[in-house]
C-alpha cells in the first residue's frame, strides 16, 4: 500500500484560486533560487510533501477549509531553507504570512497556516490535526519505496552545507536512531506508510550488521 498515488490531478487541484497563487508562487520562487547545493530541499520535496499533504488530508476528510490551510502550508514549508537551514521553519512561516497578507487573509487563517509550518521543525510537536498532517507529509519518503534515493540525495546535502563527511556507519546510525524516534501522527499515514517504513528500517539495520526485531509501528519510542 505504501507509495499508492491516485492521479496528482485529484490530489493537488482543489479549484482553490488561493492554493493556486499559492503554488504559482512558489514555483516562481524556486525557479529564481534553486541551489546547486539542495539536493534534498528543494522543488521536488515540496511537490512530494504537497501531494502526500493532500492525500492524507483527504484521507482524514478534514474540511475544505483545512485542507487549503495544509497545502499552503506544504507549498512554504522550506521555502526558505535556500538562506539557512537553521530555523527555516520561522523565516518560511513568515514568508507565508507575507504572502496570504497580500492576498487579504483574515489573521485566523494565517496563524493556522503558520502554526503549520513551525510545527514541522525537528522533533515536530504537532497539536493540532493540521499540524500533524503536514508533520506527516513532510517525512511520507520514510514510508516508501523511493526511501533511499531520497536518504542519498538528503546526505549529500548535508555533506555540503555542515562541511561534514559521514561514514557510511555513521550515516546508517544516524538513520536508524531518527526511524525509531519517529512516529506518524495521522492513523491515515500509519495505514500508507507503515509497512514500508518497517521494511527501510528493517534495512537499515541489515546494512549495520544487527540482528533486530522490526515491529509493525517500526518501534519509535517518544513521539506522540
Amino acid at each position: 500500500m505504501a507509495g499508492l498515488r491516485q492521479p496528482i490531478e485529484t490530489m493537488v487541484n482543489c479549484n482553490n484560486r488561493l492554493v493556486d497563487e499559492a503554488a504559482r508562487w512558489v514555483r516562481e520562487y524556486f525557479h529564481k533560487m534553486t541551489s546547486a547545493a539542495c539536493f534534498f530541499h528543494n522543488y521536488q520535496h515540496t511537490w512530494d510533501t504537497v501531494v502526500a499533504g493532500s492525500e492524507i488530508a483527504e484521507g482524514m476528510q478534514i474540511s475544505a477549509d483545512g485542507f487549503e490551510t495544509v497545502v499552503i502550508a506544504c507549498w512554504f514549508h522550506d521555502i526558505e531553507w535556500f538562506q539557512s537551514s537553521e530555523n527555516h521553519e520561522f523565516r518560511s512561516a513568515q514568508t507565508a504570512a507575507n504572502f496570504l497578507e497580500e492576498y487579504g487573509v483574515k489573521k485566523r487563517k494565517i496563524s493556522a497556516v503558520k502554526d503549520c509550518i513551525l510545527a514541522t521543525k525537528v522533533p515536530p510537536k504537532p497539536i493540532t490535526l493540521l499540524e500533524k498532517i503536514i508533520c506527516d507529509a513532510d517525512v511520507s519518503h520514510l514510508g516508501m519505496g523511493n526511501y533511499y534515493e531520497k536518504n542519498l540525495l538528503l546526505r549529500q546535502e548535508l555533506e555540503i552545507n555542515l562541511g561534514k563527511t559521514y561514514s557510511d556507519a555513521e550515516w546508517l546510525t544516524m538513520n536508524r536512531d531518527f526511524f525509531r524516534g519517529h512516529r506518524y501522527f495521522t492513523s491515515y499515514a500509519r495505514k500508507m506508510y507503515n509497512e514500508q517504513k518497517s521494511r527501510n528500517l528493517k534495512t537499515i539495520l541489515d546494512l549495520l550488521g544487527k540482528n533486530e526485531v522490526v515491529s509493525p509501528d517500526c518501534g519509535q519510542i517518544g513521539w506522540t
